[in-house]
């Protein structure tokens, strides 16, 4: 009677764990799904038309894909119901609306991204217009600074020159030269010595 108790316990910690086994690889292959383009899928409550029918789908809705059986996959919705519906009637890919939907929110995305470099533009185009106002007015400084400093070159010349020209500078400069000719040259010449005398 004991070996008896004791096998059909065996057999019952075999089967529950057969069962948690298949119910843990049934949510490990959970992978997300999409209903394809048809209007409205109906959910059946099992694998097969013969199944009452527990809900419906419409085409886009995303789902997760639990498992499969003779040609019908068992879904789980956003809103946690279970249910069947034809392997057909499933995609891997998103459907066109949710398509349409993602990329509406790209082309938003986008839009706001182009406002954002056309308003980056105009200030770009108001810090260049500034620079090359700024540069204007540092050319035109700069050629005045060149027409200034010419004027003044020219000035100084004609001072220096007129400086020369006076009378009591020029006399000066030749009773210079004269007195620095007169000094030096004598002693530049060598002199005759005189044969007469005798040494």
């Amino acid at each position: 009677m004991f070996s008896l108790f004791r096998s059909f316990c065996q057999w019952l910690f075999l089967l529950s764990l057969l069962l948690c086994v298949s119910v843990v690889k049934a949510q490990t292959s959970a992978t997300p799904a999409f209903i394809s383009d048809n209007l409205v899928v109906y959910l059946h409550s099992g694998p097969g038309n013969q199944y009452r029918i527990i809900g419906t789908l419409t085409a886009g809705s995303s789902v997760l894909r639990l498992a499969e059986e003779e040609g019908y996959v068992q879904v789980q919705t956003e809103d946690n119901r279970s249910g069947w519906l034809p392997k057909e009637h499933l995609s891997l890919t998103p459907g066109l609306r949710a398509q349409f939907t993602e990329l509406q929110s790209r082309f938003e995305q986008q839009s706001v991204r182009l406002t954002e470099l056309e308003q980056d533009s105009g200030q770009g185009q108001q810090v260049v217009q500034r620079l090359t106002l700024e540069r204007d007015q540092a050319l035109a400084e700069l050629e005045q600074l060149k027409r200034t400093n010419e004027r003044l070159s020219n000035e100084l010349d004609a001072q220096q020159a007129s400086f020369w020209q006076q009378p009591m500078v020029l006399g000066g400069a030749i009773l210079l030269f004269g007195l620095l000719f007169g000094l030096i040259l004598p002693k530049l010449i060598p002199q005759r010595r005189n044969s007469d005398r005798w040494m």
